[in-house]
């Protein structure tokens, strides 16, 4: 099974659209998640270079953004591109992390064309596991008090104080 996920549709989600390199701070926590899981990911997004971008982060997780040359208006024009051409190869089982409903018309008739098995999860979803695994990162990474590095730096100081 591969995972395709619709990165700005996942980043609207977790309200990261309006952050500066919000794909890289998703790129990120869905490096982290796929860790223990061992799926192949594609993660797609809506690109600014008119021959897009292909990135391997890893041998299971690979990011893509859609070129800006007239033929794709959007990530979703080459996520569904993707799906047609994997329907058409493969015949193994995709599936789609997005909410966006015109892109899940568009890939239903493309399963209606090709065959195949493509389930849909809602990014609704994806982003509540991706911001559970966050918060649990952050509470490894702080102790169990949930203390972030800069109030474990202000205890440490005086502790020192006082033990000196």
């Amino acid at each position: 099974m591969i995972y395709i996920i619709d990165g700005n549709n996942v980043a609207g989600k977790l309200k990261m659209l309006s952050k500066d390199n919000f794909d890289k701070k998703l790129i990120e926590l869905i490096r982290v998640y796929n860790q223990n899981r061992n799926s192949p990911i594609l993660l797609v997004f809506d690109g600014c270079e008119q021959m897009g971008d292909k990135a391997a982060i890893d041998p299971l997780f690979t990011v893509r953004y859609s070129p800006k040359d007239g033929y794709y208006e959007s990530a979703d024009d080459l996520i569904v591109e993707i799906v047609e051409k994997n329907l058409n190869r493969k015949k193994e089982e995709i599936t789609i992390i997005t909410d966006d409903i015109a892109l899940k018309k568009r890939i239903e008739k493309a399963r209606e064309r090709f065959g195949g098995n493509i389930i849909f999860q809602q990014a609704t979803r994806f982003a509540e596991k991706l911001i559970a695994l966050k918060v649990e990162a952050d509470t490894k990474e702080d102790g169990e008090r949930g203390l972030n590095k800069d109030e474990q730096a202000e205890i440490n100081k005086d502790l020192l104080k006082l033990w000196q």
